[in-house]
């Protein structure tokens, strides 16, 4: 349903809810602008606001080992995140920044909670997403106790991955993340991936191209990123 302008109706949460409806959420909210890398809030703070990305994207970081932030996920225009503050009435969890220039719409808990009240469909729709992140995070916390260092390292470089258009055989990575944003997804630092990813090249596995990074051999990766059966893990 088309309700003009360009405000929340292009957020997920609220597709099939009426122009009137969406019209009264976004006059219950307050309207920002964060540049990139402008926090939006801090772990532990006390706020319980829902904010919606209208434009542009959001990370979700915490701290990880020897001050190291930890990227649990980016958030793009059309979703929403804030919202088990405003559920469970605690302190945020996480730290948020702005991963790229943002539009941002905040609702305050109260409202939202009234929202999921009246719309059971935008309620079952929540559950659905914190199923989401349950799963992610379990799977995160997998890899950060069994693999290594560089074992996440790899396993982020075939995430990043796609095959190469002008060769099947071979993947790319066309616009490789600088270190520190690798180092903040595989809770490792930037001396850990430039060193992985150096020693991949100097055994021909991966190679830069331009910006990016060309991968000849994925199978190779593949079997340095998951661990052997039996092995333990270790400092990378």
């Amino acid at each position: 349903m088309d309700c003009g302008g360009h405000g929340l109706r292009s957020i997920e949460l609220f597709q099939g809810l009426s122009c009137e409806a969406v019209a009264e959420i976004e006059a219950q909210c307050a309207w920002l602008e964060v540049e990139a890398g402008q926090p939006v809030f801090d772990k532990d703070s006390d706020t319980q606001d829902v904010y919606f990305v209208v434009a542009g994207s959001v990370r979700i970081l915490t701290p990880g080992a020897d001050d190291q932030d930890v990227a649990l996920a980016d958030i793009p225009a059309g979703n929403y995140f804030g919202e088990l503050a405003a559920i469970d009435g605690m302190r945020r969890s996480a730290r948020v920044i702005a991963a790229s220039p943002a539009v941002l719409a905040q609702l305050p808990s109260p409202d939202f909670l009234i929202l999921m009240r009246r719309h059971p469909d935008v309620a079952m729709r929540v559950l659905g997403r914190l199923s989401r992140v349950i799963r992610s995070l379990d799977s995160r916390v997998t890899d950060l106790s069994t693999k290594t260092d560089r074992q996440r390292v790899y396993g982020q470089l075939l995430q990043l991955a796609h095959p190469d258009p002008g060769n099947p055989d071979r993947w790319l990575i066309p616009d490789l993340p600088n270190h520190r944003e690798i180092a903040a997804w595989t809770g490792t630092s930037r001396e850990t991936v430039a060193q992985a990813i150096g020693e991949l090249a100097r055994q021909g596995i991966v190679r830069r191209k331009g910006m990016g990074l060309l991968i000849p051999y994925w199978r190779r990766l593949q079997s340095l990123a998951d661990p052997a059966p039996g092995d333990g893990k270790q400092a990378g």
